[in-house]
């Protein structure tokens, strides 16, 4: 349960406006303004304007009435407005400062990838609070400044997905805010793309199907061939897989035929190194994982069967998502032992790794399972799961 917003709840009262009325002017379920209300999620950075706009505040003072004026985290502290204000200071920024913190943000990713996001945020925080923000007030040309931005705005991003893997969503959504703001001040539009697609894999993980659509498709039609090919090909699983939640089969298929035929586009602009994650096989899981919720098993099988066979080039947090969308592919058709193997090798790949999102992912396997757990194979796998689910980091 998350912690009841009373700041929030008397601005709004104090306004004189309801939570039918705000949902409906701000453009989302009036269950939706309730759950921000009692802490159980947070408003996505697409609406925060138009809340700050209502409630008559400034996106400071909104981020107080959200996390309280008392508790707000030290991740959370350094506002966006404040990274993006340049400050004379005695030291200047140079390119070796820029190269540091682009090598750390590589640390951290390898780090996040091995043992998972929360080992790893207090450690990027402490980095990006101690470090980079002292750098954002200190002296630089605009160019370099802007190459700052850049650079600070990748960091504080994968914080954001640290924090979203670490179950901290309050956290993970202050810190998408401020890279967006950096990203904008760095002009990166592939960048500033990037970050909507983990917003909108952020509002998947919430089941604010609409937040995805609404981050996935207005980049999409906005920027299209604009952007790197892998950045599209991701925003377009992700909003194939919000429509096949909603059961929209032609919206699915549509996303997922532009997803494929992006994967073999050329590309001659500039690199975008946080789309790293993108490696050989996962467009086929992410396929595979929609064909399934539309009840496409056969499809979906044999896209699993190639996001298997490339999983060893990828990484280890990887190698779990995909052991774990094949054993879900494999219950669903009713091949119970090979879906128990794939289940364990999934198992064994989490191990050491401390991730909610890993956590979830694990648990939806052993959910599809436990009906067949009459099964020896099965019934073994569930056994290992339940004591691994329950030790962090075993």
């Amino acid at each position: 349960m998350g912690k009841r917003r009373d700041a929030f709840i008397r601005r709004r009262k104090a306004m004189g406006i309801s939570q039918e009325e705000l949902a409906d002017r701000i453009g989302v379920d009036r269950t939706t303004v309730s759950r921000w209300e009692r802490g159980e999620n947070d408003p996505q950075p697409l609406y925060r304007r138009k809340l700050a706009d209502l409630l008559d505040v400034d996106k400071v003072e909104l981020d107080r009435l959200l996390l309280g004026a008392d508790d707000r985290a030290p991740e959370q502290i350094t506002s966006a407005r404040d990274l993006t204000r340049p400050h004379l200071h005695e030291a200047a920024i140079t390119v070796d400062d820029l190269q540091r913190i682009e090598q750390t943000r590589t640390h951290f990713q390898e780090m996040y990838r091995r043992v998972g996001g929360v080992p790893t945020l207090p450690r990027i925080n402490a980095i990006l609070d101690q470090r980079v923000a002292p750098m954002l007030r200190a002296a630089y040309e605009n160019q370099l400044g802007r190459q700052l931005f850049r650079a600070a705005g990748s960091l504080t991003a994968f914080a954001g997905v640290c924090a979203y893997d670490a179950d901290q969503q309050m956290a993970a959504t202050a810190r998408f805010a401020e890279a967006l703001s950096l990203a904008r001040a760095s002009a990166d539009l592939q960048f500033e793309g990037y970050l909507h697609a983990l917003l909108a894999n952020q509002a998947m993980h919430l089941g604010e199907l609409r937040q995805v659509l609404d981050h996935t498709e207005t980049v999409l039609d906005a920027l299209g061939d604009q952007l790197n090919p892998a950045l599209v090909c991701d925003l377009h699983t992700l909003a194939a897989k919000a429509h096949a939640r909603a059961a929209n089969t032609n919206a699915c298929h549509r996303h997922l035929e532009a997803a494929e035929t992006n994967a073999e586009r050329a590309w001659n602009g500039p690199s975008l190194p946080e789309v790293s994650y993108m490696t050989a096989g996962l467009i086929q899981l992410q396929t595979a994982e929609a064909l399934r919720r539309l009840g496409d098993t056969a499809a979906a099988r044999t896209y699993a069967d190639e996001a298997i066979r490339t999983a060893p080039d990828t990484h280890l947090r990887g190698q779990v998502h995909r052991w774990a969308g094949y054993a879900l592919v494999l219950t669903a058709q009713g091949e119970i032992d090979e879906a128990a193997d794939a289940a364990t090798t999934m198992l064994d790949r989490a191990i050491g790794m401390e991730s909610g999102r890993l956590h979830d992912r694990l648990t939806s396997v052993m959910r599809a399972l436990r009906p067949y757990s009459a099964e020896t194979a099965v019934a073994s796998t569930l056994e290992r799961a339940e004591v691994q689910l329950a030790e962090p980091g075993a």
